[in-house]
């Protein structure tokens, strides 16, 4: 089978105490959807700027837009409490605080984080191919045939992009829209738009990035919640055995898959 991979560009964050406290009034955080597992942030500034969202060990960085646009970030990683920090790029990849907000998630069923529209998976109702998920789900209310609706029209339609690769930042965010209408993308693409379709109808799913022995380097896939438990599915892993021929199945063993992060 042909080897396909993501290209993964690591970002190495040196963050100084620089003091900022003139700016952080600028900082707004929105906890108004903190009952869903998520929090809204905006801030302005001449300068890139990056989210820190802690929990015990726990850490993921995003980048966060510096127009003053409100950007979207899961609190994934379970009840308790969490640290939110606003940096700001002060050169090279030094970066200072310019404010930080501690805040305790008491989610009655935390798997519903998972159904949000985030920065990785970003969607609304509107989106074409979550109108184009309504249309394959129709009046089907059973969990397991309704993922594998859409994870098959996903392997049957949509092809690997090879000349993508080469373009990617590590900034790339996938546009789901895009994809949809290209029929085509990385699995980052694939991962993510399965995500919003399934997310849109209702059934918690993660984004997760990785490795796995079916791809030569990073790779991303996503776990379903169906009937009360999570399984792996990997639409493009799958879509390209479909293309070649070779026997799978939706659902993969985890023994084959290492999570790195999911979202």
């Amino acid at each position: 089978m042909k080897k396909w991979f993501a290209k993964y560009i690591v970002t190495i964050l040196l963050i100084v105490m620089v003091p900022m406290m003139s700016e952080a009034a600028g900082v707004t955080f929105n906890l108004e959807d903190l009952n869903l597992g998520i929090v809204h942030i905006s801030y302005k500034s001449s300068r890139p700027l990056k989210v820190m969202i802690t929990k015990g060990e726990g850490r993921y960085t995003y980048d966060l837009r510096n127009d003053g646009k409100v950007e979207t970030y899961p609190l994934q990683m379970g009840n308790g409490s969490y640290k939110i920090d606003v940096l700001q790029n002060v050169g090279g990849t030094r970066y200072s605080y310019v404010k930080s907000k501690t805040l305790k998630l008491a989610m009655e069923d935390p798997n519903s984080v998972f159904l949000n529209s985030i920065q990785e998976i970003n969607w609304n109702t509107e989106d074409q191919p979550i109108l184009k998920s309504r249309e394959l789900i129709g009046a089907l209310e059973e969990e397991g045939k309704k993922a594998n609706l859409i994870y098959e029209y996903i392997i049957k339609n949509y092809t690997y992009d090879y000349d993508k690769i080469p373009t990617l930042t590590a900034a790339y965010k996938p546009n789901i829209v895009q994809t949809f209408l290209e029929k085509k993308g990385i699995c980052y693409d694939y991962s993510s738009l399965l995500a919003a379709m399934k997310r849109s109808d209702g059934i918690p799913t993660k984004l997760v990035k990785g490795y796995t022995k079916h791809v030569d380097g990073y790779h991303a896939w996503n776990e379903v919640y169906i009937n009360g438990e999570w399984v792996i599915v990997d639409s493009t892993v799958d879509a390209a055995y479909l293309s070649g021929g070779v026997p799978f199945d939706m659902v993969k063993d985890p023994d084959e898959f290492t999570k790195v992060y999911e979202y």
